[in-house]
């Protein structure tokens, strides 16, 4: 983006504050309270309509006041059970309004105010398909189907929408649709990338906080939501109805879609992607199957996270096999280099490399196969540059050589406080030829007289070879080659004593290790949070048993020190 205007332009996108957005879409009305007097503190315009007022006369009145007493006693109940962050709850049905229609409820809690949405309750022709039943189908097709595409059909099945597709960020934030569900006229964006700028930071931000998004008509106009004149603008983070960004509206608009919803899939507390659908005429979702495609979303999330999880405890297990015969050759070898150059697999096994370099005074060794010297002298230059207090990476080759061949990827490491060793890190160039949904240059359309942005108008695949990178380095990977750094240290000439130097070393991986276990121990919360509704009986008793097991193994350390303390 090197037009200084587009780029001003897309970064006042980004900061739009899209969960102050100040309206709903009109397929329900929204009032909000405050918990401990009652007075409304804002109102949506249709609002007013629905009891036979104005959204303005309703402000600081008493909610008593416009709902009988079933309703508040739902509202009051959804409220306490609401937790922070929870999705609006379905309270129940409620007669509401000047003439008492049905209405589905929905409540939750943000910002110290109670939320009430009200979504008129339309005559169902036939029991919606719930979460248990879609995730039956989901494992029963387990053995027949791709994962991704049974997900997909499963919740074109829940909504009838013309294309489901899986569309799974990648570390760039852009994203890619892995796998769809395709019906009646709308294109096909299987195997397409989409730019990062598609949805910018603050919708990723809400797709991590609200997992499920509902545009029944894009074409719809916005219902202002007015508020007391003493309360704040209304946080609408969690609120079904919130109006979304005109930009969006124009995207869905200029790519056919009338219709959208999107299911979020969260690993690990991260935006794993969403499950995206899109429907050429309006498309109504109801609260009912809201609440499946949730339910549905989230033990797709568990799958996923449950199998990253086995990933990486695999990764770590054979990273930790191949430092250990690394730490037997060091100790028996006349210097690392020697050890080094017996047991090249094992320092590549203990990293996510294809290449590495050990350099210390004079004394350099190379591992991996076809690796060139002559990289070393760019790759040194980069690292004393960007790396000489803290380890750090890059997976852009140009970021480091100039060359147009060779590794693309370098994570380097000082292996002393003068930086007169290093820790090398390569990775090998991977050539992607990417099929993106349009020119990822034009992202966006400049208003020049307005020097507002909107969205591209072209959608069609424009074909990209990329050259030049490499797989980014992750958390994990800076994880073990700091516990590398550390074993290799201990074994080279050191200005410190031996003795303090070993107990430094020895003190830094008990806290590595501390800091993989608490990483390892918020994973598994996040799972739990996702599986709390898929364990049976006997699941719960046993993972209450496992996490008694774990705090009764904490406590025998902290006894310890306590007694040794007193």
């Amino acid at each position: 983006m090197t037009d200084p205007k587009l780029q001003a332009a897309y970064e006042a996108c980004a900061r739009e504050p899209i969960h102050l957005s100040g309206a709903i879409q009109p397929h329900g009305a929204l009032l909000a309270f405050a918990p401990r007097t009652g007075a409304i503190a804002a109102a949506s315009d249709n609002a007013g309509d629905l009891f036979g007022t104005t959204a303005q006369a309703l402000l600081d009145q008493p909610i008593d006041e416009w709902f009988d007493a079933h309703a508040l006693e739902l509202i009051r109940a959804g409220a306490a059970a609401s937790q922070p962050g929870d999705f609006p709850r379905l309270a129940g049905l409620v007669n509401a309004g000047a003439w008492g229609e049905l209405h589905h409820l929905s409540v939750h809690v943000r910002a110290q105010l109670i939320h009430v949405e009200l979504e008129p309750a339309a005559r169902e022709s036939a029991d919606p398909l719930d979460a248990h039943a879609m995730i039956a189908r989901l494992e029963a097709g387990a053995q027949t189907a791709p994962f991704f595409h049974a997900v997909a059909e499963q919740v074109r099945a829940l909504t009838g929408y013309d294309r489901v597709m899986v569309y799974a960020f990648r570390h760039d934030h852009s994203g890619e649709v892995v796998a769809q569900a395709l019906g009646g006229e709308l294109s096909s964006y299987l195997g397409l990338r989409f730019p990062a700028s598609d949805i910018p930071p603050q919708a990723r931000a809400l797709y991590l906080a609200n997992r499920v998004r509902v545009i029944p008509d894009a074409g719809y106009t916005p219902v202002p939501v007015r508020t007391a004149a003493h309360a704040a603008p209304l946080d609408m983070s969690f609120d079904v109805l919130r109006s979304v960004s005109p930009i969006h509206l124009e995207y869905l608009r200029n790519m056919g879609v009338r219709a959208s919803m999107s299911i979020s899939l969260i690993v690990d507390g991260r935006l794993w992607g969403l499950i995206a659908c899109h429907h050429p005429q309006p498309r109504a979702v109801g609260p009912r199957e809201r609440i499946a495609a949730d339910v549905f979303g989230r033990y797709v999330s568990l799958l996923l996270g449950t199998r990253n999880l086995k990933q990486i405890g695999a990764a770590e297990a054979a990273a930790r096999l191949h430092r250990h015969r690394l730490e037997q050759a060091l100790a028996h070898a006349p210097s690392p280099f020697a050890a080094l150059r017996e047991q090249p697999e094992a320092l590549l096994g203990a990293l996510a490399a294809d290449g590495a370099a050990l350099i210390a005074g004079d004394d350099a060794l190379l591992a991996g196969a076809e690796l060139d010297p002559a990289i070393l002298a760019p790759a040194l230059a980069w690292a004393r540059t960007h790396a000489r207090h803290a380890a750090a990476g890059t997976a852009e080759r140009a970021d480091w050589n100039a060359a147009d061949h060779g590794p693309a990827g370098l994570f380097a490491a000082p292996l002393d406080a003068g930086a007169g060793g290093w820790l090398l890190l390569f990775r090998n160039e991977q050539v992607e030829h990417v099929r993106w949904a349009g020119s990822p240059a034009d992202a966006y359309q400049l208003d020049a007289g307005r020097l507002t942005i909107g969205p591209r108008t072209s959608f069609a695949e424009w074909n990209q070879t990329v050259r030049g990178t490499a797989e980014p380095w992750s958390e994990e990977d800076a994880e073990r080659a700091e516990r590398l750094r550390l074993m290799l240290s201990r074994h080279l000439p050191a200005s410190a004593p031996r003795e303090a130097a070993h107990g430094e070393t020895g003190g830094r991986l008990v806290r590595l290790d501390l800091h993989g276990h608490r990483r390892r121990l918020q994973r598994l919360a996040n799972l739990l949070a996702d599986a709390a509704d898929h364990l049976d009986a006997s699941q719960r008793t046993q993972l209450d048993e496992a996490i008694a097991a774990m705090e009764a193994a904490l406590a025998v350390p902290a006894d310890a020190g306590r007694r040794a303390a007193g």
